[in-house]
């Protein structure tokens, strides 16, 4: 459950009195851990290009989207907001990009389905095609035609908002031994709807092989902030009581104009201040780049938490 704690450090006995006082007089004290904070790069021209997202100082986690289009035998196709020419190499300068991102210590993901798409898993087949995809085109693997040229991407999201609910564990599977079987070790994240078990990822959550999961309290009308936090806290503690569950990340949204937004100073002094106490808070999604540009949301929450960081928590699966 989602509780608040305080604590007061060891000290000379000559202060001991003065800084017992102070811990009476202050407000309990917020020990949290760094908040990582996790967007979506892709989905709009006016967002800029990755490397200025990533010279913002701002986010631990970009993710390129969306693989839109894939299973029922078609070819996987990505669909970017920017005009690059996948077909013709014309994408290839983002390999620099994504490699200066990364050499900052950012995590670069790409991410398949999205809130509109066609796409689908009905068969062991359509896992395979779009596992060896991802890995050839994204990750350790090769192709000639790499999207982005030699850049190896961090590893894939999991972005499904539609669709079947078989074989996105398989796609799990498959992915994580494609990872242990080559050079490079992927990171996986499911980002699912906030009503804990998803419709969709819930099987594929429950494998363990997701290294956190970012669930969408937005645009769902059970569980989103409604001018109350109760639902949203009551999913919350459904998410970080699942075994199987390493690190969650709050996801809202950054627009005023989506259903479930709540003010970035209101999440924060009502649910951040509680949530970062949790041993499984991974840090906060917003969604997305193109209008946290205009809200600052990610910046609130980037100048709250300086005040209050410690360390920065692990989100690699032991």
């Amino acid at each position: 459950m989602i509780k608040e704690s305080m604590a007061c450090h060891s000290f000379p006995a000559a202060v001991v009195v003065v800084v017992l006082v102070s811990c009476l007089l202050a407000p309990p004290a917020v020990t949290a851990l760094s908040v990582n904070i996790s967007t979506y790069w892709g989905t709009n021209f006016g967002e800029g290009s990755i490397k200025d997202a990533c010279n913002t100082g701002l986010y631990k986690i970009v993710n390129i989207g969306f693989v839109y289009k894939f299973g029922n035998g078609q070819t996987p196709v990505l669909n970017l907001s920017h005009p690059c020419n996948i077909s013709t190499q014309g994408c290839y300068y983002l390999g620099t990009e994504i490699r200066d991102c990364q050499q900052k210590g950012i995590k670069v993901l790409i991410s398949i389905g999205g809130p509109t798409g066609d796409y689908n898993l009905t068969s062991q087949d359509d896992v395979t095609n779009l596992a060896n995809y991802l890995w050839n085109n994204y990750l350790g693997g090769f192709t000639v035609n790499r999207p982005f040229g030699t850049a190896t991407l961090d590893g894939v999201d999991f972005f499904i908002e539609e669709s079947t609910t078989k074989y996105w564990d398989v796609l799990a599977e498959t992915l994580r031994n494609l990872g242990n079987n080559g050079t490079s070790q992927i990171e996986l994240s499911a980002t699912p709807k906030c009503h804990h078990p998803d419709k969709y990822l819930g099987t594929a959550i429950q494998t363990g092989l997701f290294n956190y999961v970012q669930v969408r309290f937005y645009n769902e009308s059970c569980c989103e902030y409604d001018g109350s936090f109760d639902a949203m806290k009551s999913e919350w503690d459904e998410w970080i009581a699942d075994n199987k569950v390493h690190k969650v990340f709050v996801g809202v949204t950054a627009s005023a104009e989506e259903e479930g937004y709540v003010d970035a100073h209101i999440l924060i002094n009502n649910f951040l201040q509680d949530a970062v106490h949790s041993t499984k808070f991974g840090g906060v999604m917003v969604w997305y780049l193109y209008t946290d540009h205009f809200s600052s949301y990610s910046k609130t929450i980037k100048e709250w938490n300086s005040l209050v960081q410690t360390t920065t928590p692990s989100l690699v699966v032991s």
